[in-house]
């Protein structure tokens, strides 16, 4: 029998959304290749900033914004982690604080020796592409692995 090629899957989650990153296609693809996710939500500074409004309300509740912003973040990855497995899908979630998100994609790829990387891509071109920059393309560059680049 052949071993199976891809057997762990690193998917950078974007928690700077308002609404839950969807994991359909992720989810999919592992179940198909019964593979393992790894989910990794990397909090940057544009990430931390637009996290910030959410927790104004608890500003004056005496707690600390980091351990708040953690627990969400937790809180956030548990529940993809749950979507998975009532999908029959092994995931783990991982947080980590990096102001170089590709760098930490890379370096968690390589820790974890994750077999294939899911980025997805919102498919900005011209002067967005110029200003925000490209995740997927930065990834793709320097990806000890192979990349499957999906759009968002």
């Amino acid at each position: 029998m052949v071993a199976p090629v891809v057997r762990r899957i690193l998917v950078p989650v974007d928690i700077a959304e308002s609404r839950e990153p969807d994991l359909g296609y992720a989810i999919g693809l592992a179940a198909q290749l019964r593979a393992e996710l790894l989910l990794l939500a990397v909090v940057d500074t544009p990430t931390t900033v637009s996290l910030i409004g959410r927790h104004r309300a608890m500003a004056g509740g005496g707690r600390d914004f980091d351990q708040a912003l953690h627990e969400e973040v937790q809180q956030m990855l548990q529940r993809l982690v749950d979507l998975a497995a009532g999908n029959g899908v092994r995931a783990l979630g991982h947080l980590t604080f990096s102001e170089d998100v590709e760098e930490q994609i890379l370096k968690e790829a390589l820790v974890q020796r994750v077999d294939l990387i899911l980025v997805r891509s919102h498919g900005r071109s011209g002067i967005m592409k110029a200003l925000l920059g490209s995740t997927a393309g930065e990834i793709l560059k320097a990806a000890p692995c192979p990349v499957l680049v999906a759009r968002a």
